[in-house]
């Protein structure tokens, strides 16, 4: 950024060189689009200013690529008040980067704790062997005395774990269970988004009753087999995944770090229904469904 004092001097008579220019463009490049042309005039008429060598300006432009992550952070903020070019993040990306990290990232994280880490932190191969009985896996959980005040965790987690592995009612359920968490925590945001983000969650809560409902009377009247729909083993998780992972992509006027977090999600999911296909992570879904 240019300071104030600096802005208003007159430029010298003295033209940047061609190693300049390309580095002046090379911190432009790495700014929002719309913020470029106004930075790239600010920097320019910077380095005119100085009368006193070449190595003033290099050091100017060393500095100039150190504050690049606040000037990211303020063009896609809207930090700064003459930045009538740069849009502000749409609200609707934003809220469907963060559905996506609650509503997926619950599950996901859940089937992570709750089937490959507590099945090899529990030993429970070894403990099949030593015993040759089942192991339950709400046995592993501690809930005597104190740790009584875990069960609501157990409960959630257990249950982001289901919707991971069965999809389908479970996973939209837990959308929409998001959906209405979202809405009451984003307290900064205005009435109507909230609402909005409230309102999708309901759907998707509506939707996955229906859905549980109808699979149930059409189980209860012999309609169809149960077996009929099978387990989903993570792939719908798997696809929702491959989503997040577009979106984080896509999604350049993101925060970095909602874009890593999305990332990072992503490889999760889709590595959800890939444990399941091989032969020990078919054993541990098999232990967990037990």
């Amino acid at each position: 950024m240019v300071s104030p004092d600096r802005a208003g001097e007159p430029a010298q008579q003295h033209k940047l060189t061609r190693a300049e220019r390309a580095a002046v463009a090379a911190l432009c490049h790495l700014l929002p689009s719309g913020f470029r042309s106004r930075q790239r005039d600010e920097w320019t008429a910077d380095l005119l200013s100085f009368a006193s060598g070449a190595v003033t300006r290099w050091r100017y432009l060393v500095s100039a690529a150190w504050t690049l992550p606040a000037l990211r952070h303020a063009a896609r903020r809207g930090g700064f008040a003459d930045l009538s070019t740069v849009a502000p993040v749409p609200g609707a990306l934003t809220s469907t980067a963060h559905l996506f990290l609650l509503g997926l990232g619950w599950p996901v994280l859940s089937w992570l704790i709750m089937v490959p880490l507590t099945y090899v932190a529990a030993d429970v191969p070894g403990r099949i062997d030593r015993t040759g009985a089942l192991v339950d896996p709400k046995a592993l959980w501690p809930t005597n005395g104190l740790f009584v005040v875990l069960l609501p965790l157990e409960v959630l987690l257990r249950l982001g774990a289901w919707a991971a592995i069965l999809g389908g009612p479970l996973l939209l359920g837990a959308f929409g269970a998001s959906g209405l968490v979202l809405a009451v925590a984003r307290c900064r945001r205005s009435g109507r988004s909230r609402l909005v983000i409230a309102a999708v969650g309901l759907v998707c809560l509506a939707l996955a009753a229906v859905a549980g409902l109808v699979a149930g009377l059409a189980w209860s009247y012999g309609a169809v087999h149960p077996d009929a729909f099978g387990l989903d083993s993570g792939r719908t998780v798997a696809v929702l995944g491959t989503a997040a992972g577009i979106l984080a992509l896509a999604g350049r006027r993101l925060e970095t770090r909602t874009r890593s977090a999305l990332a990072v999600l992503s490889i999760l999911a889709v590595t959800v229904p890939i444990v399941h296909g091989t032969t020990t992570g078919a054993e541990m879904l098999t232990w967990y469904l037990d």
